[in-house]
């Protein structure tokens, strides 16, 4: 298989993070299976990562046949989160239709423009069957733990304490109303108030 290739946002990003606070710990989930499950893989797929590159993601991804593009937007440091670096990359994209989206909980570090403008950004890179992951709060009204995600395989999640709370936790409901144009086609709830959503584009009925 091809091997994944990368591209960032900002080479230089991690060079001014402070470490997370944590160590790493794996979850099993039914719904990351979903997200590949009835994928051409006889083509080569093209994935969005929004999260900053990690070596247990870039392994798992060469399994595929895939391009793999790294846009490093999560950084729970920032207090506010503008969507210019994220329509900067998507830029960088040549006209990429993604097969795979994997927000995890960059959707909760937006506020409502920027999400909006997120959404619109992503709007030119998605097609029918396109199925985006993420991660949001189950209840708004309790707080979301900041986390640093990665794919350790095809059923299991790598995530660590990042630090902090996330400042806009996003339930299901939020979610879907922002990102028009997509439907939740399955969620399950984790641990620290977290929901784990499999959104698909609503162009198509799936079963």
């Amino acid at each position: 298989m091809e091997a994944a290739t990368t591209k960032h946002a900002d080479r230089h990003a991690d060079a001014n993070r402070t470490s997370p606070a944590g160590d790493w710990s794996y979850e099993q989930t039914r719904i990351l299976p979903e997200a590949f499950e009835g994928l051409d893989t006889g083509k080569t797929l093209n994935i969005l990562d929004v999260g900053p590159a990690d070596p247990r993601s870039i392994e798992f991804f060469r399994r595929f046949r895939c391009r793999l593009y790294v846009a490093d937007l999560v950084d729970p440091a920032l207090p506010v989160h503008r969507v210019d670096s994220a329509r900067e990359f998507l830029g960088t994209a040549d006209g990429a239709k993604f097969d795979l989206c994997f927000l995890w909980d960059y959707v909760n570090y937006l506020d409502n423009q920027a999400f909006a403008d997120f959404n619109a950004a992503l709007s030119d890179h998605v097609h029918e069957t396109t199925r985006l992951y993420a991660i949001g709060a189950y209840s708004t009204k309790l707080p979301l733990r900041a986390y640093r995600y990665c794919i350790a395989d095809s059923d299991r999640v790598a995530i660590r304490p990042s630090g902090g709370i996330v400042p806009h936790p996003r339930d299901r409901n939020d979610v879907v109303k922002a990102m028009r144009g997509y439907v939740v086609h399955r969620a399950a709830l984790r641990r620290d108030n977290r929901l784990e959503l499999l959104l698909r584009t609503a162009r198509r009925n799936w079963s």
